[in-house]
């Protein structure tokens, strides 16, 4: 936000998303805020944390194998 500050309104027409103070930001992210608590919040069941888990393994390798070698983000490859 400061850096929003010390550039005044000149972005103002680039980020029409954006609240112009925290407050107004604060209230457009409350559907968002709301939707991670649910996730926090949620109870899962053993069998599908492993599928969840499986699920994340498996696209772990998939962003890997489109990345060149020295720039893997989950492998050390």
């Amino acid at each position: 936000m400061e850096l929003f500050k010390i550039m005044g309104n000149s972005l103002t027409p680039f980020l029409k998303h954006k609240g112009k103070t925290e407050a107004e930001q604060l209230q457009k992210n409350q559907a968002a805020m709301q939707l991670l608590k649910s996730w926090l919040e949620e109870e899962v069941t053993e069998e599908e944390s492993k599928q969840r888990e499986s699920y994340f393994e498996s696209f772990k390798k998939i962003v890997d194998s489109a990345r060149i070698p020295g720039h893997k983000l989950y492998s050390k490859e």
